[in-house]
């Protein structure tokens, strides 16, 4: 039986906690002291699934006598957070149910053999995550995954998502892509063939004729002379627009606002938050980036900005196929300054989800293969327009979401055990 350590707060400080009433609690592996909550998270610059990590031999299914571990493999910074802390809480209160985290230590020093042995296993991406090793891993121990690890590669490309958000008939926004780089396509052939396995869409793959022909074939890229549109390959879009990098992981998007005789113009730069500010006004950005830097590999993806209405964003959390939770946000796009109660807490307001976002919600956890997925939403004119998606993630200071969330993988995992038992 392994021993149970308590797990030290950052930079030696007092012991964390669940919450009030329970002590977070960590197994503690081959009697080795588990250094977390100081190790850095380096940048991870590859992000290509390699197609030999889908054909590793995978392990016999091992007992599944209670209790089960489940395996929480992300960067402590990510797996440590309140919210999080607040989901796996609620899925060990019975005792049938063991969580287990995998900590920086070991998953940046380790090879995936030595990582935990688990029956289920929630792993997604941020910062610093060794997406492959992972992969891996899942090959090598045959957990049930609570998410699709390869499907986690489509996240990284906004052209790619894009793609199947419109396979799957989920509204976006109309979009002009330029593309310096190949174009939209997978990395990795194993990808091209789990998408199609899994959604039935096919993307380009590596070489192929599309990516080709966007290396020999440049787009036209232009300006009108009063500044006001954008021309791509003789296609046109008018400002206001949002210009997007191709990368999900790079979150500096530009908002080009129009020149007119009521308005001065410049445009808006949004940003991770900073203290109180979300983005900022420049009178200077006028030009796109795609004009600006066309001697680089650099490509965008612009979209007319939807007037989000009453000025807010939503930001929802798809549980399933059965579960959908929203809440609205004052938009960056309308002010750079974030709203935050008497507590300092950033206000966020419950709205109820329509049937169609409910739709949406259901096929983008379904098709992304995560049980967990967070999305944006823009409302606008009584129809909703799905922005971007973001894969696994949670929702600050909602309690009945942990509880709904907790309920809905709990009896993912029971429900699986039950056909294991069934079939043995």
């Amino acid at each position: 039986m392994s021993a149970l350590y308590k797990l030290a707060a950052v930079n030696n400080g007092p012991e964390t906690s669940w919450n009030d009433n329970h002590t977070r609690l960590l197994t503690r592996l081959n009697d080795e002291d588990i250094e977390i909550l100081q190790l850095p998270s380096p940048k991870c610059p590859a992000k290509r699934i390699s197609t030999q990590l889908c054909h590793m031999p995978a392990q016999k299914d091992h007992s599944m006598n209670p209790p089960w571990r489940l395996g929480i493999c992300a960067m402590e910074d990510k797996a440590l957070s309140k919210a999080s802390q607040e989901v796996f809480r609620r899925l060990q209160v019975d005792g049938l149910i063991e969580v287990v985290l995998f900590g920086d230590k070991t998953l940046l020093s380790k090879t995936p053999d030595e990582w935990p042995i688990c029956d289920f296993l929630i792993a997604f991406y941020s910062d610093g995550f060794p997406l492959e090793k992972a992969i891996s891993y899942t090959r090598l121990r045959s957990p049930f995954c609570y998410n699709d690890l390869l499907m986690q590669g489509l996240l990284f490309d906004r052209r790619l998502c894009n793609r199947l958000l419109d396979h799957l008939g989920v509204r976006t926004p109309k979009r002009l892509e330029v593309n310096r780089d190949g174009g939209a396509r997978a990395h990795d052939w194993g990808l091209v063939q789990h998408v199609y396995d899994r959604t039935g869409l096919r993307i380009p793959g590596p070489g192929e004729t599309e990516a080709t022909r966007e290396r020999s074939h440049p787009p036209s890229v232009s300006l009108s002379e009063d500044g006001n549109t954008l021309l791509v390959d003789g296609r046109k879009l008018h400002k206001p627009f949002v210009e997007k990098p191709v990368s999900a992981e790079d979150h500096n998007i530009y908002i080009y606002l129009p020149k007119t005789a009521q308005g001065t113009g410049g445009g808006r730069r949004l940003f991770r938050k900073v203290g109180n500010k979300c983005s900022e006004y420049d009178p200077d950005l006028v030009v796109p980036r795609c004009i600006t830097e066309q001697n680089t590999t650099s490509s965008y993806v612009y979209e007319p900005l939807l007037n989000a209405d009453n000025g807010e964003d939503v930001k929802a959390y798809a549980v399933g196929p059965q579960y959908c939770f929203a809440v609205t946000r004052k938009s960056p796009a309308v002010t750079g300054v974030v709203h935050r109660d008497a507590s300092g807490k950033e206000v966020r307001l419950l709205t109820e989800v329509s049937k169609e976002e409910a739709d949406a919600a259901a096929k983008i956890s379904t098709a992304f293969g995560q049980s967990l997925c967070g999305f944006d939403i823009v409302r606008n004119q009584g129809k909703s327009y799905v922005i971007d998606v973001n894969g696994w993630t949670s929702v600050k200071n909602q309690p009945t979401f942990y509880s709904q969330c907790a309920d809905i993988l709990r009896q993912t995992l029971m429900s699986h055990v039950a056909d294991r038992i069934a079939k043995n």
